[in-house]
């Protein structure tokens, strides 16, 4: 379970923040706090591991996958013995994106999304792809429907961080850790890569996790991509 310390060290975070932005802009949300995003990544661990039994087949599609996840985490956030914490978020599956000229299902729709709480309502956007050496490559990953959803700023435009989650179904974590990071390399002036790719471990349950940086000219902020690759090979 995650420390009762950290829900007192959120709250103080936020109190901070919002003594420095009393109202937050509706297009600009600032710096996510330490334990934000800890806690979100904490509850993609625990979906993961409970949703883990549900994937029957190495060629499981997508959106089941990220059903899974979304449903498990529910599950955890309704729990009577759910750690104080969890009452500050909330997940949605496949939510819809607020975009200028598009309405009702026209709206481009995110994969999933955790949602805080407390003032300003920050969201922790995630885009999910697969990862399999037949038909779905590390290209399609760092593609338009993958990665391009935050470089071009369609997705978390509000925020300066957001996470990819690879469905790795084939191979290892390690193999396709190698594998996006060359590709994104590869590619880095269409990603407009900011920094050399760096590893960054925030739970122990999620190994192999990275992060990328990159420049957004159409929102006018860089966006920070954490990266976690999830085991979905069925054994």
């Amino acid at each position: 379970m995650m420390p009762v310390i950290l829900l007192g060290k959120l709250l103080q975070n936020m109190k901070q923040y919002n003594i420095k932005t009393s109202e937050p802009s509706l297009t600009y949300y600032g710096a996510y706090s330490e334990s934000f995003r800890e806690q979100a990544h904490q509850l993609i661990a625990w979906g993961y591991a409970d949703a883990r039994h549900r994937i029957r087949s190495s060629n499981e599609q997508e959106p089941a996958i990220t059903g899974f996840i979304a449903e498990a985490i529910n599950n955890r956030l309704r729990a009577s013995d759910c750690p104080g914490w969890c009452a500050y978020y909330s997940v949605k599956d496949d939510p819809p994106v607020e975009r200028k000229g598009s309405a009702g299902r026209t709206r481009p729709r995110a994969d999933m999304i955790i949602e805080a709480h407390f003032k300003g309502r920050p969201e922790y956007v995630f885009e999910a792809k697969r990862l399999r050496t037949q038909g779905f490559g590390a290209n399609k990953y760092i593609g338009i429907d993958g990665m391009g959803c935050f470089v071009s700023g369609l997705y978390a435009s509000r925020y300066d961080e957001a996470t990819m989650l690879g469905y790795v179904q084939s191979d290892s974590l390690l193999y396709w850790k190698n594998e996006v990071k060359s590709t994104i390399d590869r590619d880095k002036k269409q990603l407009h890569l900011k920094s050399p790719q760096s590893d960054k471990e925030i739970l122990k349950d999620l190994p192999h996790e990275w992060i990328s940086a990159h420049d957004r000219e159409s929102v006018g902020r860089p966006i920070t991509t954490l990266h976690i690759l999830l085991d979905c090979v069925f054994t």
